[in-house]
């Protein structure tokens, strides 16, 4: 591990810096990436189909066709960061090691706490969405619109803020395997060291999440409309008994969710330098272990 000698230059940039080199990270790792993404997402996708398909079909198509997009969206908002998960810890890995396989990726993933599902499951309300999107079909008609008109964007809403003050649990239980709880007082337990990173930068942060989210909106549509037209020119959907448009809108909606989740990396990079001297310290760390073979 070369800790001065990083695929991202350790300084300080500002937000839109970081979305900027957030496009370079995912050109240089494009393939990794994307099958990453892929794998992770995949699971949450089916979930979604089986959840809310029937509301593609010739039956209720009419009355629920536009609902299916907007319940899509929000389920996958709520999904992104356990479905990115295999993409942020790749970054963490490339940071320093340099490339790894898509295996290793996934291997090094899985040994991850248990307490990473119930982080983003439960505590920031994916679970719970999912469990609204089951009660959907059979609720009555009295009920639909409260349960999607209100409980369904609100629970979303909940849940995106704590992920929007609080948005780097990913990275210390993947990256930093901050121990969940303990009694060690050298050891930094996952609260303390919530705290300490986010505490004092919630304003910015949530700042941050505002931007990237108001950002993604038109980022969707954009690939969205990607595959539309290149479904236009290739005549796909004229070739097809089935609306292609629900898969494309699936496709763009993990896609975003994506680059959010390289953007999100880079603002955890760029928080841990400006809060903790990181750059200063990792200079340090590099310096003593081209030093420890002469001492030794």
């Amino acid at each position: 591990m070369k800790l001065d000698q990083t695929f991202i230059a350790i300084r300080e940039r500002r937000f839109m810096e970081s979305c900027d080199l957030a496009l370079h990270v995912v050109r240089i790792h494009f393939r990794p990436l994307l099958i990453l993404l892929i794998i992770g997402a995949l699971p949450w996708i089916i979930i979604d189909w089986l959840l809310i398909n029937w509301m593609m079909t010739e039956m209720y198509s009419y009355d629920f066709g536009t609902v299916y997009y907007f319940i899509l969206a929000l389920l996958v908002i709520s999904q992104a960061h356990l479905g990115t998960a295999f993409v942020t810890y790749y970054l963490g890995q490339a940071m320093f090691v340099g490339r790894i396989s898509i295996g290793e990726a996934i291997k090094g993933t899985f040994k991850t706490s248990l307490y990473f599902l119930w982080s983003h499951g439960v505590l920031r309300l994916a679970f719970p969405v999912l469990g609204l999107a089951f009660l959907i079909k059979d609720a009555d008609d009295d009920m639909l619109p409260i349960i999607i008109g209100l409980f369904f964007p609100a629970l979303v809403i909940c849940g995106s803020v704590i992920r929007g003050v609080r948005p780097f649990a990913s990275e210390m239980l993947l990256l930093e395997r901050t121990p969940i709880f303990s009694k060690d007082p050298l050891k930094v337990s996952f609260k303390r060291r919530s705290n300490a990173l986010h505490g004092a930068n919630s304003a910015d942060l949530f700042g941050r999440f505002m931007t990237i989210s108001i950002f993604l909106i038109p980022l969707t549509f954009t690939f969205f409309s990607l595959f539309v037209k290149i479904d236009t020119t290739l005549n796909l959907q004229a070739n097809s008994d089935i609306s292609l448009f629900a898969y494309y809108w699936i496709a763009a909606l993990w896609l975003a969710a994506g680059f959010a989740s390289v953007v999100r990396f880079l603002s955890y990079i760029d928080m841990r330098i400006r809060q903790e001297g990181w750059a200063v310290e990792l200079k340090m760390r590099a310096e003593g272990q081209r030093l420890a073979p002469v001492t030794d």
